[in-house]
């Protein structure tokens, strides 16, 4: 059970975790106290008196990859789940359990050094591949060696790359070895890869190899794959040889993917019932599912994802305590109500103004907010910048003597939802007095490197930028968009402030966040960096929580949806069938 461990930019709907700490039959007794630790969990699957039946579940979209090396999508991620077993899962409380280890590694169970240098990880004794051969520590140095190998060409090594080595002192004993103390070491707990299967195959060639790629043979998860059809469907089948700490199955004769190629061809299969779980949708598609069978429910829940509102910092007029009366000026402008209710066709707008669900020490946007609307304020705010506000109601810098300029608004081109918002903030701007423009892009131009003239990157055609942010369980992927040292440039063209904040207390905070192991530190260093940066500086404005929504089939059972951008079938091997 993978969790995606990277902060994704989002260009479509994204949700997906995993789960925790059950002593299993077979797993290696540790005489280890156990101490609560506030990023560990349980889970408690319920178990059938009956196995049997096939569970069919959707999307939209085909996957690209079944192989976590390469897998990039949340479409990869719904399968990978339920073919690829891993150290440890995330539950929907977005806390940690076991599923290869037979403990999450933590400081209070002693599998953490003191000095936080070393972490431990211990494997059950009776890890096996799907094809009968032993699971051992030396699969999981095979799989750390194959990531971190740049033939291999993984598609993200980020955290990983924070191991400075790692050993395996005997066949069921994994230890890692860090040059610092390495705050968010559970999101980037190495995976294993089956080295008897794949051994002989030069890294190189992995991505190209379709038994290792897109149909792997070999794998360790619940599931494993018996046969897929080309752009349409794979048949997943159970791993007799599989074993879990926290998981129970699998159950079910069959688990089957099928692909419907858009989301309203989607939408017509779970109105006629032949899927019994859907996902990958957004708020706007919520007014769809009408008609639905009376067994199918939609589960609208919590999830790591937002919508936002970025100021682009290379921009003079945005620089200095004058540029932060501006930002303040155009966040009190904004009425992200408005959002909610007229786009979104959500009369709650609280609901979608903050996330409350996140433990320790992930960031709650509950605990900080933007300034709030008001128009008033707004205006004195560019009296307060060094503007007088002109007949025609735009304003003169009173240094200069030059206009306000015209701001470029800009997102992705193609999504209905991000263009009816684009038009409220152009409303919005023009009753504060400031004139702007539309601008709208293909994804992959928008999202693209600096390298490759990426238009958040290279950040010349562009004020002020809407997309979305998918979170892991851990924060740290905030240092990789928010950290000066993450400024897109020649010199680092795939860095991800894209906003080029460039702040040194945000950089202090991200910095000691990510080097601290101490959870309760943790906490107040990325509460304090999150205040300066949304509430302080006015960096960015977070608009609306996008929410996970998801279809199902009332007879499937243990079905959870995670608000985790790791996805809804991190138990899919513990899902049954009820009559």
């Amino acid at each position: 059970m993978f969790t995606k461990p990277r902060r994704l930019a989002l260009v479509a709907s994204f949700a997906i975790v995993a789960a925790m700490v059950l002593a299993a039959c077979g797993a290696a007794p540790s005489s280890k106290p156990v101490i609560q630790n506030l990023s560990v969990g349980t889970y408690k699957p319920t178990v059938p008196t009956t196995k049997g039946g096939t569970v069919l579940f959707s999307d939209w979209e085909f996957p690209d990859s079944l192989n976590p090396l390469f897998a990039t999508s949340v479409v990869d991620y719904e399968l990978i789940d339920a073919v690829w077993g891993g150290p440890i899962a995330n539950n929907p409380s977005l806390k940690w359990i076991p599923d290869e280890l037979t403990e999450v590694p933590t400081p209070e169970n002693g599998d953490v050094s003191k000095d936080g240098l070393t972490v431990t990880m211990h494997l059950r004794h009776d890890l096996k591949w799907s094809d009968g051969q032993p699971l051992t520590s030396a699969d999981y140095l095979y799989g750390y060696h194959t990531l971190m190998d740049p033939a291999t060409a993984a598609a993200s090594t980020t955290g990983y790359d924070q191991i400075k080595s790692i050993t395996a002192p005997d066949p069921y004993t994994v230890v890692l070895h860090y040059a610092q103390p390495f705050g968010p070491y559970l999101l980037y707990l190495p995976f294993p890869l089956p080295k008897h299967a794949w051994g002989s195959i030069a890294d190189k060639d992995l991505a190209n190899d379709p038994d290792v790629n897109l149909t792997p043979k070999v794998t360790s998860g619940p599931y494993m794959v018996q046969s897929y059809a080309s752009g349409q469907s794979f048949t997943l089948v159970p791993n007799p040889y599989y074993h879990s700490t926290s998981f129970k199955g699998p159950f079910l004769t069959s688990l089957v993917f099928k692909a419907y190629g858009s989301k309203d061809a989607l939408i017509e299969g779970v109105k006629a019932g032949e899927t019994d779980i859907s996902q990958d949708y957004t708020i706007n598609d919520l007014d769809k599912f009408g008609g639905l069978p009376s067994n199918v429910k939609v589960d609208v829940s919590p999830a790591l994802e937002y919508e936002h509102l970025d100021f682009n910092m290379r921009k003079p007029y945005f620089q200095g305590d004058s540029g932060l009366h501006v930002r303040r000026a155009i966040a009190e402008a904004i009425d992200r109500c408005v959002i909610i209710n007229d786009v979104l066709k959500q009369p709650n707008c609280q609901q979608y103004l903050a996330n409350t669900i996140e433990p320790p020490p992930a960031i709650d946007t509950a605990n900080v907010s933007p300034p709030a609307y008001n128009l008033a304020a707004a205006k004195a705010d560019m009296q307060a910048a060094g503007y007088t506000q002109q007949p025609d109601g735009t304003w003169k810098n009173n240094a200069t003597g030059q206009p306000f300029p015209t701001l470029m608004l800009t997102t992705t081109s193609g999504n209905t939802t991000r263009a009816d918002n684009l038009q409220i903030f152009q409303k919005d701007l023009k009753a504060l007095g400031i004139n702007s423009t539309l601008n709208f892009y293909p994804a992959s131009k928008y999202f693209s490197d600096y390298g490759s003239g990426g238009i958040l990157a290279r950040g010349q055609q562009w004020d002020l930028a809407e997309f979305a942010y998918s979170d892991a369980p851990d924060p740290d992927g905030e240092y990789g968009v928010f950290h000066s040292s993450q400024i897109p440039s020649a010199q680092d063209p795939t860095g991800g402030n894209f906003g080029a904040v460039d702040n040194p207390q945000i950089d202090k905070d991200l910095d000691l966040g990510r080097h601290t192991v101490d959870i309760n530190k943790r906490v107040q260093y990325y509460k304090d960096m999150q205040n300066i940066l949304i509430a302080q500086e006015v960096y960015t404005i977070p608009l609306y929580i996008r929410p996970n929504i998801s279809t199902y089939n009332t007879a499937v059972q243990n079905y959870a949806p995670s608000p985790s951008s790791a996805g809804n079938n991190w138990n899919a091997g513990d899902w049954w069938r009820s009559s």
